[in-house]
C-alpha cells in the first residue's frame, strides 16, 4: 500500500494541474479575443473618422458650391429635407449614380451607403445627414445652419456574443455654417 500512496498524489497533483492550465486557456483565449475585437472597433472608429472629416471638407450645402457670396437667405435658401443628400448634377462621370468621389456638400452624404474592404474585413458603412437644432444638437424638421452626419458601421466579425446580432457602431459629427 505504500506505493499506492504516491500514485494517488501523482494523480490528484495532475487533476490540479489539468484544472489550472483549463483556467489559463481559458483566460488567454477571452484575452485574444478582446485584441482582436479592439484592433476591429479600431479600424471600425478611424473609417468613420476618415469619412466624417472627408465631409468637412465639403461645402455646407449646395447653394454655397462655388459660389461667390453666400445665400440670400439662411438658412432658408439651405436644401430641403427631402432633398438632402446628392444632386443630380453631382453624377460627374454620367453612369447614373453619385459615388462618394463625386460628393461636393456636405449632405450628399445622406442616404449613402458601402461595403468597405480592408486588411480586417469588410465593413458595412451607411451615413445620414439631418439638420439639428442648434441648442441641443437634436434632430429638426427645419432648415438651421447646423447639420449633424452620423456615420453607422457594422462588420460580421463584431458581434455581440450572446446574441448573434451585429454590434452597430454609431459615430457623429456636427458640423455649423458659420464654423467653416
Amino acid at each position: 500500500m505504500v506505493g499506492y500512496g504516491e500514485v494517488l498524489q501523482t494523480i490528484g497533483a495532475m487533476v490540479i494541474f489539468s484544472l489550472i492550465l483549463l483556467s489559463a486557456t481559458s483566460m488567454i483565449q477571452r484575452n485574444t479575443y478582446m485584441q482582436i475585437e479592439g484592433e476591429l472597433e479600431q479600424e471600425v472608429v478611424a473609417l468613420a473618422q476618415d469619412i466624417i472629416e472627408e465631409g468637412r471638407t465639403k461645402e455646407f450645402d449646395e447653394v454655397s458650391v462655388g459660389a461667390a457670396a453666400p445665400p440670400a437667405d439662411i438658412p432658408g435658401d439651405f436644401a430641403t429635407l427631402s432633398t438632402l443628400g446628392p444632386e443630380a448634377n453631382d453624377d460627374e462621370n454620367g453612369d447614373g449614380k453619385v459615388s462618394r468621389h463625386e460628393f461636393d456638400d456636405f449632405d450628399d452624404y445622406n442616404g449613402w451607403e458601402d461595403v468597405i474592404e480592408t486588411e480586417h474585413g469588410e465593413f458595412n458603412i451607411r451615413a445620414e445627414v439631418f439638420y439639428v437644432d442648434e441648442t441641443n444638437y437634436d434632430s429638426t424638421n427645419t432648415q438651421t445652419t447646423f447639420k449633424k452626419l452620423r456615420v453607422y458601421i457594422t462588420s460580421k466579425y463584431l458581434n455581440r456574443q450572446s446574441s448573434g446580432n451585429l454590434t452597430l457602431y454609431s459615430l457623429e459629427f456636427v458640423r455649423n455654417y458659420y464654423a467653416d
